[in-house]
């Protein structure tokens, strides 16, 4: 048995959340400039490290032992795991991540075209990229690629032949893979802290519902083959709303892998974070993975600290609130936002606009035009993605605050868009449907099935299964894209690498900046060499 708790396992998550972060700062930026961001880095690891030590020294004098936030039974209950079921959590994250096409093994879906043409021109060509015969730059959010693509690079040079062919890229997508795992792999721990099951077998529960967790979309899938004869595009049940869509998990791990496992750790961390102490920190690590999914965490951490200010005021500790936002690691943190800012700023598609949206960072955001067809469509998504678990599980999460907020994401989402396109409500609830399997999970594993319960939570717990199994038929669907995809080509392999590079003239419009040395960011940020 491991003893498991969330102040252990954030550490870990921490460094793998600020590992993009460093490769980022150390080598696409100016040296001294590098050197100066780095300095703030490691002021907040040391500034966190201190902090950390004061709590324990405090703690050990009131004779207290420090345990995760939430509510614990009062039996001293201690979170305790079996090295087999951590053995089995490793072995999830690495199938699943291979079944998602990482390590380029296996089937990918064909959004893997850009990125395996964005890991490729990571690993062979000088950073920052850039593309001098076409005046452009890859500007795209290409944190999640730096550690795997940073190893591989100094693997390189020890032996630079592996350049003059494919092995490089092979390294570096077995690399990749390993990465993925890892962070699958803390998503697992994250959840199992938060949730903290009662009994040890119902731990097993917690990889069965971050694989399978999605909302109801079959039902809307089998509606509109029933009423419209509607057809789905490689099985994607999720576009059975047209342009609505909240993805689950493993499509989300399947389609946009690089702004997905750290926005999970990210917003599993704000779930169980007592303070609002690292928010910025945290909400930085998020912003280099992906800017949209950040929106998303961003309501999470700005709605709860309004919460805690407004309970602040009326308890008449406003100082200690103060001090509590205003915190070292908050305030360093901060100075990191305009590298990424203006890095994003630089991108092509915010310069010229995104699918009929004007220029500008913020002008790229719009709302949806609203008729009477959307707000039917609206109902019926939100009913199916989120309503139902919700209404199950508002007798316990009644006194939550996450839960108002997860209420408030659902709605936010479809009413948003970027330009004419779908992403932001497919992003922007990356960590919503998160905190939503999160929160499932938790209901399940601490159902006590013995205790004298009334018949209304049994009633809740069955309709709540078979909502999840019927939920789970469309990560199944994503399975069975992969395995159909084998039969009919008679090969295991089948990755989706078609563009190679943007180093040639094609479109390029989300991940380039063109005239890119009239930007701010290369121009203040970037050497002239």
């Amino acid at each position: 048995m491991i003893e498991v708790n969330y102040v252990k396992v954030k550490n870990f998550v921490y460094i793998y959340m600020l590992l993009p972060l460093l490769c980022f700062i150390a080598l696409y930026l100016h040296s001294w400039l590098g050197g100066i961001f780095l300095v703030i880095l490691f002021g907040l690891s040391v500034v966190n490290i201190r902090i950390k030590f004061k709590r324990i020294k405090k703690a050990r004098r009131r004779k207290k032992v420090l345990r995760i936030h939430f509510e614990v039974p009062k039996s001293n209950y201690i979170l305790q795991i079996p090295i087999r079921y951590l053995v089995i959590f490793a072995i999830v994250a690495v199938i699943w991540s291979f079944l998602g096409g990482q390590g380029n093994l296996y089937y990918q879906s064909p959004d893997w075209g850009c990125r395996n043409a964005i890991y490729r021109d990571i690993i062979y060509r000088e950073w920052p990229v850039v593309y001098p015969d076409y005046n452009k730059a890859l500007v795209y959010y290409i944190g999640y690629w730096l550690p795997a693509a940073s190893v591989t690079k100094i693997i390189g040079f020890v032996v630079p032949s592996i350049y003059s062919t494919e092995v490089a890229f092979t390294i570096g997508n077995i690399l990749l893979w390993i990465w993925t795992s890892i962070g699958i792999f803390f998503t697992e721990l994250l959840l199992l802290t938060y949730a903290k099951p009662i009994l040890h077998y119902r731990q097993l529960l917690v990889p069965i519902i971050l694989v399978f967790f999605s909302g109801m979309d079959i039902i809307g899938a089998v509606r509109n083959i029933v009423v419209e004869g509607k057809q789905f595009w490689l099985l994607h049940l999720e576009w059975w709303c047209d342009d609505l869509q909240f993805s689950s998990l493993t499509t989300c791990l399947f389609w946009v892998f690089n702004q997905t496992i750290v926005p999970w750790l990210a917003i599993l961390c704000v779930l169980q974070e007592e303070k609002l102490c690292n928010y910025v920190f945290i909400g930085i690590c998020a912003f280099a993975a992906g800017p949209i999914p950040m929106v998303g965490i961003a309501v999470y951490m700005l709605l709860n600290g309004i919460y805690k200010g407004i309970d602040s005021i009326v308890n008449k500790k406003m100082v200690d609130f103060l001090k509590e936002v205003f915190t070292p690691v908050n305030c360093l943190a901060v100075l990191i936002l305009p590298v990424f800012l203006l890095y994003y700023k630089s991108n092509q598609a915010l310069n010229n606009g995104v699918a009929g949206a004007t220029s500008g960072v913020f002008s790229v955001f719009k709302l949806t035009t609203i008729t009477d067809g959307f707000i039917e469509d609206v109902l019926l998504l939100l009913v199916l993605e989120a309503g139902i678990y919700l209404l199950l599980l508002y007798r316990n999460y009644k006194n939550d605050i996450f839960y108002y907020i997860t209420i408030i994401t659902t709605f936010i989402a479809p009413f948003v868009k970027i330009g004419g396109a779908s992403d932001f409500i497919m992003r922007f609830s990356i960590p919503t449907v998160m905190v939503m399997a999160a929160m499932c999970l938790k209901y399940l594993v601490n159902y006590d099935v013995n205790k004298g319960t009334d018949k209304i939570s049994k009633y809740i717990v069955t309709i709540l299964c078979v909502c999840l199994l019927i939920g789970a038929m469309t990560p199944m669907t994503e399975f069975f894209r992969g395995y159909s995809t084998m039969l009919q080509t008679g090969k295991i392999i089948n990755v989706c690498d078609d563009i190679k590079t943007f180093n040639q003239d094609i479109p390029s419009n989300n991940f380039t900046a063109n005239d890119y040395k009239n930007s701010a960011f290369f121009k203040v940020f970037i050497s002239d060499e």
